[in-house]
């Protein structure tokens, strides 16, 4: 299977590395399956659930971090819908969910690695409580 990296992707795993160090394990392109409770295979995933992934998955010995880098092409309304279940599905499957938006993250989709990107990642993993 081919790895797709997205616009902000790279910069978003090098800062991480920056933080967290050798402390945690990162995962691009999870499937989505491998990070759902099995309360959801019994009531079976969609033919597109089964193939859709997660950007970066950060695994720190606790809760998984999701971290989904949504560009411009997630501010459909098909698109934002379905990202929206996946988020309660992986919220409910006890991971952590953080998205990073181009229109809060300006910096880290220019794939810039400067203190700008850094603060945009910090700010966002602040807000959702993992540091």
């Amino acid at each position: 299977m081919t790895e797709i990296i997205g616009k902000g992707e790279i910069t978003t795993i090098e800062i991480l590395r920056e933080i967290f160090g050798d402390s945690i394990f990162i995962k691009t392109q999870s499937p989505l399956k491998e990070l759902l409770s099995h309360e959801f295979y019994s009531e079976g995933l969609s033919e597109r659930q089964q193939k859709e992934t997660i950007d970066i998955t950060v695994y720190n010995g606790f809760q998984p971090l999701c971290i989904r880098v949504q560009g411009k092409d997630h501010t459909g309304i098909l698109k934002s819908q379905r990202d929206s279940v996946q988020k309660k599905m992986l919220e409910w499957s006890g991971n952590i969910v953080i998205d990073l938006w181009f229109h809060d993250c300006p910096e880290l989709f220019k794939e810039k690695l400067n203190d700008s990107s850094r603060k945009e990642v910090i700010d966002s993993l602040k807000w959702a409580n993992y540091l």
